[in-house]
Protein backbone atom coordinates (compact mmCIF):
# COMPACT_ATOMS: atom_id res chain seq x y z
CA UNK A 1 0.00 0.00 0.00
CA UNK A 2 1.40 3.41 -0.94
CA UNK A 3 2.18 6.17 1.57
CA UNK A 4 -0.69 8.19 0.09
CA UNK A 5 -3.12 5.29 0.48
CA UNK A 6 -2.06 4.81 4.11
CA UNK A 7 -2.42 8.54 4.72
CA UNK A 8 -5.93 8.45 3.21
CA UNK A 9 -6.90 5.60 5.52
CA UNK A 10 -5.77 7.66 8.50
CA UNK A 11 -7.10 11.06 7.47
CA UNK A 12 -10.06 10.94 5.05
CA UNK A 13 -13.56 10.90 6.57
CA UNK A 14 -14.73 7.40 7.37
CA UNK A 15 -17.85 7.63 5.19
CA UNK A 16 -15.64 8.53 2.19
CA UNK A 17 -13.26 5.65 2.83
CA UNK A 18 -16.09 3.22 3.58
CA UNK A 19 -17.88 3.78 0.28
CA UNK A 20 -14.59 3.97 -1.66
CA UNK A 21 -13.77 0.39 -0.60
CA UNK A 22 -17.22 -1.11 -0.12
CA UNK A 23 -18.97 0.04 -3.32
CA UNK A 24 -16.41 -1.56 -5.69
CA UNK A 25 -16.37 -4.69 -3.54
CA UNK A 26 -20.17 -5.03 -3.50
CA UNK A 27 -20.32 -4.16 -7.21
CA UNK A 28 -17.82 -6.90 -7.95
CA UNK A 29 -19.75 -9.40 -5.87
CA UNK A 30 -22.98 -8.27 -7.52
CA UNK A 31 -21.48 -9.33 -10.83
CA UNK A 32 -20.27 -12.60 -9.29
CA UNK A 33 -23.64 -13.28 -7.67
CA UNK A 34 -25.36 -12.63 -10.99
CA UNK A 35 -22.90 -15.07 -12.49
CA UNK A 36 -23.75 -17.69 -9.83
CA UNK A 37 -27.44 -17.21 -10.59
CA UNK A 38 -26.87 -17.58 -14.33
CA UNK A 39 -24.55 -20.55 -13.71
CA UNK A 40 -27.38 -22.31 -11.90
CA UNK A 41 -29.80 -21.42 -14.68
CA UNK A 42 -27.46 -22.90 -17.32
CA UNK A 43 -27.05 -26.13 -15.33
CA UNK A 44 -30.76 -26.49 -14.58
CA UNK A 45 -32.05 -25.63 -18.04
CA UNK A 46 -29.35 -27.13 -20.32
CA UNK A 47 -28.11 -30.15 -18.34
CA UNK A 48 -31.10 -30.98 -16.17
CA UNK A 49 -32.40 -31.45 -12.63
CA UNK A 50 -30.04 -34.41 -12.15
CA UNK A 51 -27.09 -32.05 -12.74
CA UNK A 52 -28.43 -29.63 -10.12
CA UNK A 53 -28.55 -32.56 -7.71
CA UNK A 54 -25.04 -33.72 -8.72
CA UNK A 55 -23.35 -30.36 -8.24
CA UNK A 56 -25.10 -29.91 -4.88
CA UNK A 57 -23.95 -33.34 -3.67
CA UNK A 58 -20.25 -32.82 -4.51
CA UNK A 59 -19.97 -29.09 -3.80
CA UNK A 60 -18.99 -29.58 -0.12
CA UNK A 61 -15.54 -30.69 -1.37
CA UNK A 62 -15.21 -27.58 -3.52
CA UNK A 63 -16.23 -25.50 -0.50
CA UNK A 64 -13.38 -27.03 1.50
CA UNK A 65 -10.97 -25.88 -1.24
CA UNK A 66 -12.53 -22.42 -1.12
CA UNK A 67 -12.15 -22.47 2.68
CA UNK A 68 -8.42 -23.18 2.40
CA UNK A 69 -8.12 -20.27 -0.03
CA UNK A 70 -10.15 -18.00 2.23
CA UNK A 71 -8.02 -18.93 5.26
CA UNK A 72 -4.76 -18.08 3.49
CA UNK A 73 -6.17 -14.97 1.80
CA UNK A 74 -7.98 -13.50 4.80
CA UNK A 75 -5.06 -14.28 7.10
CA UNK A 76 -2.54 -12.74 4.71
CA UNK A 77 -4.68 -9.66 3.98
CA UNK A 78 -5.31 -9.03 7.68
CA UNK A 79 -1.67 -9.53 8.66
CA UNK A 80 -0.39 -7.35 5.81
CA UNK A 81 -2.82 -4.53 6.71
CA UNK A 82 -1.91 -4.67 10.39
CA UNK A 83 1.84 -4.73 9.62
CA UNK A 84 1.51 -1.82 7.19
CA UNK A 85 -0.62 0.10 9.68
CA UNK A 86 2.23 -0.36 12.16
CA UNK A 87 4.82 0.67 9.53
CA UNK A 88 6.44 -2.80 9.17
CA UNK A 89 6.71 -2.97 5.38
CA UNK A 90 9.45 -5.66 5.17
CA UNK A 91 7.40 -8.05 7.30
CA UNK A 92 4.35 -7.32 5.15
CA UNK A 93 6.30 -8.26 2.00
CA UNK A 94 7.44 -11.52 3.61
CA UNK A 95 3.80 -12.32 4.41
CA UNK A 96 2.91 -11.89 0.74
CA UNK A 97 5.76 -14.20 -0.32
CA UNK A 98 4.66 -16.82 2.23
CA UNK A 99 1.14 -16.64 0.83
CA UNK A 100 2.27 -17.50 -2.70
CA UNK A 101 4.36 -20.42 -1.43
CA UNK A 102 1.47 -21.87 0.60
CA UNK A 103 -0.87 -21.66 -2.41
CA UNK A 104 1.67 -23.50 -4.60
CA UNK A 105 2.04 -26.27 -2.00
CA UNK A 106 -1.73 -26.71 -1.74
CA UNK A 107 -1.96 -26.81 -5.53
CA UNK A 108 0.21 -29.95 -5.44
CA UNK A 109 -1.38 -31.58 -2.39
CA UNK A 110 -5.08 -31.23 -3.28
CA UNK A 111 -5.16 -33.22 -6.56
CA UNK A 112 -2.59 -35.71 -5.23
CA UNK A 113 -4.90 -36.61 -2.36
CA UNK A 114 -8.29 -35.95 -3.93
CA UNK A 115 -7.94 -37.71 -7.30
CA UNK A 116 -6.57 -40.87 -5.71
CA UNK A 117 -9.63 -41.04 -3.43
CA UNK A 118 -12.21 -39.76 -5.91
CA UNK A 119 -14.49 -42.82 -5.98
CA UNK A 120 -14.49 -43.10 -2.18
CA UNK A 121 -15.36 -39.40 -1.91
CA UNK A 122 -18.29 -39.78 -4.33
CA UNK A 123 -19.67 -42.69 -2.28
CA UNK A 124 -19.22 -40.72 0.95
CA UNK A 125 -21.16 -37.80 -0.57
CA UNK A 126 -24.04 -40.11 -1.63
CA UNK A 127 -23.48 -39.15 -5.26
CA UNK A 128 -23.74 -42.80 -6.35
CA UNK A 129 -27.52 -43.22 -5.90
CA UNK A 130 -28.33 -42.67 -9.60
CA UNK A 131 -26.16 -43.35 -12.64
CA UNK A 132 -26.81 -40.00 -14.37
CA UNK A 133 -26.08 -38.08 -11.14
CA UNK A 134 -22.88 -40.08 -10.54
CA UNK A 135 -21.61 -39.44 -14.08
CA UNK A 136 -22.02 -35.67 -13.80
CA UNK A 137 -20.70 -35.53 -10.23
CA UNK A 138 -17.54 -37.49 -11.09
CA UNK A 139 -16.76 -35.33 -14.14
CA UNK A 140 -17.24 -32.08 -12.22
CA UNK A 141 -15.34 -33.00 -9.07
CA UNK A 142 -12.35 -34.51 -10.90
CA UNK A 143 -11.73 -31.28 -12.79
CA UNK A 144 -12.26 -29.06 -9.73
CA UNK A 145 -9.69 -31.08 -7.77
CA UNK A 146 -7.12 -30.83 -10.58
CA UNK A 147 -7.72 -27.08 -10.65
CA UNK A 148 -7.37 -26.55 -6.91
CA UNK A 149 -4.39 -24.21 -7.28
CA UNK A 150 -6.38 -21.67 -9.34
CA UNK A 151 -9.52 -22.18 -7.23
CA UNK A 152 -7.45 -20.99 -4.24
CA UNK A 153 -5.21 -18.60 -6.18
CA UNK A 154 -8.04 -16.48 -7.56
CA UNK A 155 -9.40 -15.88 -4.05
CA UNK A 156 -5.98 -14.70 -2.88
CA UNK A 157 -5.55 -12.48 -5.95
CA UNK A 158 -8.81 -10.59 -5.33
CA UNK A 159 -8.22 -10.26 -1.58
CA UNK A 160 -4.64 -9.08 -1.85
CA UNK A 161 -5.05 -6.70 -4.80
CA UNK A 162 -7.90 -4.99 -2.94
CA UNK A 163 -5.77 -5.00 0.20
CA UNK A 164 -2.94 -3.33 -1.75
CA UNK A 165 -5.06 -0.22 -2.18
CA UNK A 166 -6.53 -1.21 -5.57
CA UNK A 167 -10.22 -1.97 -4.92
CA UNK A 168 -11.25 -0.81 -8.40
CA UNK A 169 -8.76 -3.12 -10.12
CA UNK A 170 -9.97 -6.03 -7.99
CA UNK A 171 -13.55 -5.22 -8.96
CA UNK A 172 -12.66 -5.02 -12.66
CA UNK A 173 -11.02 -8.45 -12.46
CA UNK A 174 -14.08 -9.91 -10.74
CA UNK A 175 -16.45 -8.34 -13.27
CA UNK A 176 -14.39 -9.49 -16.27
CA UNK A 177 -14.13 -13.02 -14.91
CA UNK A 178 -17.85 -13.26 -14.18
CA UNK A 179 -18.83 -12.09 -17.64
CA UNK A 180 -16.27 -14.45 -19.19
CA UNK A 181 -17.69 -17.34 -17.16
CA UNK A 182 -21.17 -16.66 -18.53
CA UNK A 183 -19.83 -16.72 -22.09
CA UNK A 184 -17.84 -19.91 -21.46
CA UNK A 185 -20.85 -21.58 -19.83
CA UNK A 186 -22.88 -20.86 -22.92
CA UNK A 187 -20.08 -22.23 -25.13
CA UNK A 188 -19.44 -25.42 -23.14
CA UNK A 189 -22.95 -26.23 -21.86
CA UNK A 190 -25.22 -25.03 -24.66
CA UNK A 191 -23.06 -25.25 -27.79
CA UNK A 192 -20.76 -28.21 -27.02
CA UNK A 193 -23.14 -29.85 -24.48
CA UNK A 194 -20.33 -30.96 -22.15
CA UNK A 195 -22.50 -31.19 -19.04
CA UNK A 196 -21.05 -30.40 -15.62
CA UNK A 197 -17.54 -31.03 -16.97
CA UNK A 198 -18.12 -27.97 -19.17
CA UNK A 199 -19.23 -25.93 -16.14
CA UNK A 200 -16.03 -26.92 -14.31
CA UNK A 201 -13.87 -26.08 -17.34
CA UNK A 202 -15.47 -22.64 -17.61
CA UNK A 203 -14.93 -21.95 -13.91
CA UNK A 204 -11.29 -23.06 -13.90
CA UNK A 205 -10.34 -21.15 -17.06
CA UNK A 206 -11.65 -17.94 -15.52
CA UNK A 207 -10.03 -18.63 -12.14
CA UNK A 208 -6.75 -19.36 -13.90
CA UNK A 209 -6.91 -15.96 -15.57
CA UNK A 210 -7.48 -14.17 -12.24
CA UNK A 211 -4.65 -16.11 -10.57
CA UNK A 212 -2.25 -15.22 -13.36
CA UNK A 213 -3.36 -11.57 -13.29
CA UNK A 214 -2.74 -11.45 -9.54
CA UNK A 215 0.76 -12.88 -9.91
CA UNK A 216 1.65 -10.43 -12.68
CA UNK A 217 0.28 -7.54 -10.62
CA UNK A 218 2.45 -8.19 -7.56
CA UNK A 219 5.59 -8.52 -9.68
CA UNK A 220 4.80 -5.31 -11.60
CA UNK A 221 5.39 -1.60 -10.90
CA UNK A 222 1.62 -1.24 -10.31
CA UNK A 223 1.89 -3.00 -6.95
CA UNK A 224 2.55 -0.94 -3.85
CA UNK A 225 3.82 -4.07 -2.08
CA UNK A 226 5.92 -5.24 -5.01
CA UNK A 227 7.74 -8.60 -5.09
CA UNK A 228 10.84 -9.76 -6.94
CA UNK A 229 11.76 -13.39 -7.60
CA UNK A 230 14.46 -13.09 -4.94
CA UNK A 231 11.73 -12.37 -2.36
CA UNK A 232 10.16 -15.81 -2.79
CA UNK A 233 11.83 -17.34 0.23
CA UNK A 234 9.72 -19.19 2.77
CA UNK A 235 9.68 -18.02 6.36
CA UNK A 236 8.15 -21.13 7.89
CA UNK A 237 8.08 -19.66 11.40
CA UNK A 238 5.71 -16.83 10.42
CA UNK A 239 3.26 -18.96 8.40
CA UNK A 240 1.22 -20.11 11.44
CA UNK A 241 0.40 -16.45 12.19
CA UNK A 242 -1.16 -16.09 8.73
CA UNK A 243 -3.14 -19.30 9.09
CA UNK A 244 -4.24 -18.39 12.60
CA UNK A 245 -5.67 -15.03 11.50
CA UNK A 246 -7.58 -16.68 8.66
CA UNK A 247 -8.58 -19.86 10.46
CA UNK A 248 -12.11 -18.60 11.12
CA UNK A 249 -12.61 -18.28 7.35
CA UNK A 250 -11.67 -21.93 6.90
CA UNK A 251 -13.99 -22.88 9.74
CA UNK A 252 -16.78 -20.85 8.16
CA UNK A 253 -16.44 -22.62 4.80
CA UNK A 254 -15.88 -26.02 6.44
CA UNK A 255 -19.05 -25.45 8.44
CA UNK A 256 -20.94 -24.58 5.27
CA UNK A 257 -19.54 -27.69 3.56
CA UNK A 258 -20.51 -29.90 6.49
CA UNK A 259 -23.94 -28.34 6.67
CA UNK A 260 -24.53 -28.74 2.92
CA UNK A 261 -23.49 -32.39 3.26
CA UNK A 262 -25.88 -32.80 6.21
CA UNK A 263 -28.73 -31.15 4.27
CA UNK A 264 -28.09 -33.43 1.30
CA UNK A 265 -27.95 -36.53 3.50
CA UNK A 266 -31.20 -35.69 5.29
CA UNK A 267 -33.00 -34.74 2.07
CA UNK A 268 -32.12 -38.13 0.59
CA UNK A 269 -33.25 -39.77 3.84
CA UNK A 270 -36.59 -37.95 4.26
CA UNK A 271 -37.34 -36.74 0.72
CA UNK A 272 -36.77 -37.69 -2.90
CA UNK A 273 -34.20 -36.95 -5.60
CA UNK A 274 -36.12 -33.83 -6.67
CA UNK A 275 -35.87 -32.45 -3.13
CA UNK A 276 -32.09 -32.24 -3.55
CA UNK A 277 -32.59 -30.35 -6.82
CA UNK A 278 -35.09 -28.03 -5.08
CA UNK A 279 -32.57 -27.43 -2.31
CA UNK A 280 -29.97 -26.65 -4.99
CA UNK A 281 -32.21 -23.84 -6.27
CA UNK A 282 -32.53 -22.42 -2.74
CA UNK A 283 -28.77 -22.79 -2.23
CA UNK A 284 -27.95 -21.01 -5.51
CA UNK A 285 -30.29 -18.17 -4.52
CA UNK A 286 -28.82 -18.00 -1.02
CA UNK A 287 -25.35 -17.80 -2.57
CA UNK A 288 -26.36 -14.54 -4.29
CA UNK A 289 -27.08 -12.99 -0.88
CA UNK A 290 -24.00 -14.49 0.79
CA UNK A 291 -21.72 -13.15 -1.96
CA UNK A 292 -23.18 -9.65 -1.67
CA UNK A 293 -22.66 -9.66 2.10
CA UNK A 294 -19.14 -11.02 1.65
CA UNK A 295 -18.50 -8.17 -0.77
CA UNK A 296 -19.57 -5.73 1.93
CA UNK A 297 -17.44 -7.44 4.58
CA UNK A 298 -14.38 -7.74 2.30
CA UNK A 299 -14.64 -4.05 1.47
CA UNK A 300 -14.64 -3.29 5.21
CA UNK A 301 -11.71 -5.61 5.97
CA UNK A 302 -8.76 -3.38 4.92
CA UNK A 303 -10.31 -0.41 6.73
CA UNK A 304 -10.88 -2.36 9.94
CA UNK A 305 -7.46 -4.04 9.88
CA UNK A 306 -5.65 -0.76 9.20
CA UNK A 307 -7.55 1.04 11.97
CA UNK A 308 -6.73 -1.86 14.30
CA UNK A 309 -3.02 -1.63 13.49
CA UNK A 310 -3.14 2.17 13.92
CA UNK A 311 -5.13 1.79 17.20
CA UNK A 312 -7.79 4.22 15.92
CA UNK A 313 -10.85 3.27 17.99
CA UNK A 314 -13.06 6.08 16.67
CA UNK A 315 -12.69 4.96 13.03
CA UNK A 316 -13.35 1.34 14.00
CA UNK A 317 -16.67 2.34 15.59
CA UNK A 318 -17.81 4.26 12.53
CA UNK A 319 -16.81 1.53 10.06
CA UNK A 320 -18.65 -1.15 12.07
CA UNK A 321 -21.81 0.98 12.28
CA UNK A 322 -21.88 1.61 8.54
CA UNK A 323 -21.28 -2.04 7.75
CA UNK A 324 -24.00 -3.42 10.01
CA UNK A 325 -26.60 -0.96 8.69
CA UNK A 326 -25.84 -1.81 5.06
CA UNK A 327 -25.97 -5.57 5.76
CA UNK A 328 -29.43 -5.27 7.32
CA UNK A 329 -30.75 -3.24 4.37
CA UNK A 330 -29.48 -5.81 1.84
CA UNK A 331 -30.93 -8.66 3.92
CA UNK A 332 -34.38 -7.10 4.18
CA UNK A 333 -34.56 -6.29 0.47
CA UNK A 334 -33.60 -9.80 -0.65
CA UNK A 335 -35.85 -11.41 1.96
CA UNK A 336 -38.83 -9.47 0.58
CA UNK A 337 -37.95 -10.51 -2.99
CA UNK A 338 -37.72 -14.21 -2.11
CA UNK A 339 -40.91 -14.28 -0.07
CA UNK A 340 -42.96 -12.37 -2.67
CA UNK A 341 -41.71 -14.10 -5.85
CA UNK A 342 -40.48 -17.64 -5.01
CA UNK A 343 -42.20 -19.39 -7.95
CA UNK A 344 -40.74 -16.85 -10.41
CA UNK A 345 -37.26 -17.42 -9.01
CA UNK A 346 -37.66 -21.21 -9.21
CA UNK A 347 -38.88 -21.05 -12.81
CA UNK A 348 -35.67 -19.22 -13.80
CA UNK A 349 -33.71 -22.39 -13.08
CA UNK A 350 -35.99 -25.15 -14.35
CA UNK A 351 -38.34 -23.57 -16.89
CA UNK A 352 -41.68 -25.40 -17.20
CA UNK A 353 -41.45 -28.10 -14.53
CA UNK A 354 -44.46 -27.59 -12.22
CA UNK A 355 -43.47 -30.34 -9.75
CA UNK A 356 -39.95 -29.01 -9.24
CA UNK A 357 -41.18 -25.40 -9.16
CA UNK A 358 -43.61 -26.28 -6.35
CA UNK A 359 -40.86 -28.03 -4.36
CA UNK A 360 -38.40 -25.19 -4.94
CA UNK A 361 -41.00 -22.58 -3.91
CA UNK A 362 -41.29 -24.24 -0.50
CA UNK A 363 -37.52 -24.57 -0.24
CA UNK A 364 -36.98 -20.87 -1.01
CA UNK A 365 -39.62 -19.63 1.43
CA UNK A 366 -38.60 -21.80 4.37
CA UNK A 367 -34.84 -21.92 3.88
CA UNK A 368 -34.28 -18.18 3.37
CA UNK A 369 -36.59 -16.49 5.88
CA UNK A 370 -33.75 -15.29 8.19
CA UNK A 371 -31.50 -13.50 5.68
CA UNK A 372 -31.00 -10.29 7.75
CA UNK A 373 -29.67 -12.34 10.68
CA UNK A 374 -27.38 -14.27 8.33
CA UNK A 375 -26.00 -10.93 7.09
CA UNK A 376 -25.21 -9.76 10.63
CA UNK A 377 -23.51 -13.10 11.31
CA UNK A 378 -21.29 -12.97 8.20
CA UNK A 379 -20.31 -9.30 8.59
CA UNK A 380 -19.74 -9.80 12.31
CA UNK A 381 -17.44 -12.82 11.93
CA UNK A 382 -15.33 -11.21 9.18
CA UNK A 383 -15.19 -7.88 11.08
CA UNK A 384 -13.95 -9.64 14.21
CA UNK A 385 -11.33 -11.45 12.15
CA UNK A 386 -10.22 -8.19 10.54
CA UNK A 387 -9.77 -6.73 14.04
CA UNK A 388 -7.65 -9.81 14.99
CA UNK A 389 -10.35 -10.99 17.44
CA UNK A 390 -10.26 -14.53 16.09
CA UNK A 391 -11.56 -16.26 19.22
CA UNK A 392 -14.71 -14.16 19.21
CA UNK A 393 -15.09 -14.80 15.46
CA UNK A 394 -15.09 -18.54 16.15
CA UNK A 395 -18.25 -18.15 18.23
CA UNK A 396 -20.15 -17.64 14.98
CA UNK A 397 -18.35 -20.26 12.91
CA UNK A 398 -18.18 -23.10 15.43
CA UNK A 399 -21.57 -22.23 16.90
CA UNK A 400 -23.29 -22.87 13.58
CA UNK A 401 -22.01 -26.44 13.43
CA UNK A 402 -22.65 -27.19 17.09
CA UNK A 403 -26.26 -26.01 16.80
CA UNK A 404 -27.21 -26.97 13.26
CA UNK A 405 -26.12 -30.61 13.21
CA UNK A 406 -28.47 -31.60 16.06
CA UNK A 407 -31.19 -29.34 14.58
CA UNK A 408 -30.91 -31.12 11.21
CA UNK A 409 -31.16 -34.48 12.99
CA UNK A 410 -34.14 -33.60 15.19
CA UNK A 411 -36.35 -31.26 13.14
CA UNK A 412 -37.07 -33.57 10.15
CA UNK A 413 -38.24 -36.20 12.62
CA UNK A 414 -41.07 -33.80 13.51
CA UNK A 415 -41.67 -31.84 10.28
CA UNK A 416 -40.02 -33.90 7.52
CA UNK A 417 -38.44 -31.97 4.63
CA UNK A 418 -39.80 -28.66 5.97
CA UNK A 419 -37.85 -29.28 9.17
CA UNK A 420 -34.66 -29.64 7.11
CA UNK A 421 -35.28 -26.33 5.37
CA UNK A 422 -36.06 -24.39 8.56
CA UNK A 423 -33.15 -25.67 10.67
CA UNK A 424 -30.57 -23.27 9.19
CA UNK A 425 -32.61 -20.04 9.38
CA UNK A 426 -33.53 -20.73 13.01
CA UNK A 427 -29.87 -21.26 13.91
CA UNK A 428 -28.89 -18.12 11.96
CA UNK A 429 -31.44 -16.10 13.92
CA UNK A 430 -29.91 -17.25 17.20
CA UNK A 431 -26.27 -16.83 16.16
CA UNK A 432 -26.93 -13.53 14.36
CA UNK A 433 -28.40 -12.21 17.61
CA UNK A 434 -25.39 -13.44 19.62
CA UNK A 435 -22.83 -11.95 17.20
CA UNK A 436 -24.87 -8.74 17.15
CA UNK A 437 -24.55 -8.60 20.95
CA UNK A 438 -20.80 -9.27 20.74
CA UNK A 439 -20.40 -6.42 18.24
CA UNK A 440 -22.50 -4.12 20.42
CA UNK A 441 -20.14 -4.85 23.33
CA UNK A 442 -17.14 -4.17 21.10
CA UNK A 443 -18.67 -0.88 20.00
CA UNK A 444 -19.17 0.15 23.63
CA UNK A 445 -15.55 -0.76 24.43
CA UNK A 446 -14.24 1.12 21.39
CA UNK A 447 -16.34 4.23 22.15
CA UNK A 448 -14.94 4.23 25.68
CA UNK A 449 -11.38 3.91 24.31
CA UNK A 450 -11.99 6.74 21.80
CA UNK A 451 -13.08 9.07 24.61
CA UNK A 452 -10.02 8.41 26.76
Amino acid sequence: MSLQARADLNQLPVNTQFWRYVVPSIAGMLVVSSNVLIDGIFVGRYVGAHALAAITLVYPIVMLQIGLGAMISMGAATRISILQGAGQVVAAKQTLANTLIMIALLGIALPAIGISQLEHILVLLNADNAADVLHEARAYLRLMLWGGVVNIGQIAAIFLIRNDGQPKLATLLVAFSALSNIALNYLFLVHFQLGLAGAAMATLLVEGFITLAGLLYFFSPLAHLRLALADLRADWASMPAILGLGFSSLLMEANLALLMFAHNYQLLEYGKGNDVAAYAIAAYTEAVFVLLIHGLAMGMQPLLSHATGAKDAERLVQILRYGLRVSVVIGVLLLATVQLFPATIAALYVGNDPVLIALATDALRWHLFALPFDGILIVGVIALQAMALTRLAMVGTLGKTLLLIPALWLMPQWWGVTGIYTALPLVNMLLGSIIGLVLWQQLRRLRKTALE
